[in-house]
């Protein structure tokens, strides 16, 4: 269990557990990425410049990839006394507990990608839900946030029953 208590039990941070194949995948491609830029400058024919440019460029993309891995592993859901915080790759989104309408466990639905870190989250339209933002590390424990403004969140938190009953408890 990686849920965190806060000694004052206003707050509490769930983890995001990460599906071993979402993880797999990007590990591989780190792996694939490290090949290429060992590769690369050894088999082709470049001059020095060339080579510094590629290697440049390659370690730019290197260090986001590495970036979006290491803020994957520190995804968290933190519940406080009034809001719920979303620790994504790329943002943190905070939804006052006021504001929501609707707090459920769903299946992760299949949706188009309309901006995002592939498969950790980003704005989707979601068949059935509409425009979401997703943050997510696995296809099976998502939480679906709806707000009385309209907006809608899946999450994955661990432990999402747990996740639910706490912030229904408190929307009471």
């Amino acid at each position: 269990m990686n849920t965190k208590k806060r000694t004052n039990l206003t707050e509490m941070t769930f983890t995001a557990r990460l599906s071993k194949w979402i993880t797999g995948m990007y590990w591989s491609i780190l792996i694939f990425l490290v090949f290429i830029l060992v590769v690369i400058p050894l088999l082709t024919q470049m001059s020095p410049w060339e080579k510094v440019l590629f290697l440049v460029v390659f370690l730019g993309v290197l260090a986001v990839f590495i970036f979006i891995m290491l803020k994957a592993y520190r995804m968290r859901f933190t519940i406080e006394k009034n809001r719920i915080i979303v620790s994504g790759v790329f943002t943190e989104n905070r939804i006052e507990i006021s504001d929501i309408k609707s707090i459920d466990k769903v299946p992760i639905p299949a949706g188009i990608r309309l901006f995002g870190a592939s498969f950790l989250g980003g704005w989707y339209y979601l068949p059935g839900i509409g425009k979401a933002w997703v943050t997510m590390g696995n296809f099976q424990d998502g939480v679906l946030i709806s707000t009385k403004k309209g907006k809608h969140y899946v999450i994955t938190p661990q432990e999402p029953l747990k996740f639910i009953q706490i912030v229904k408890k408190k929307m009471e």
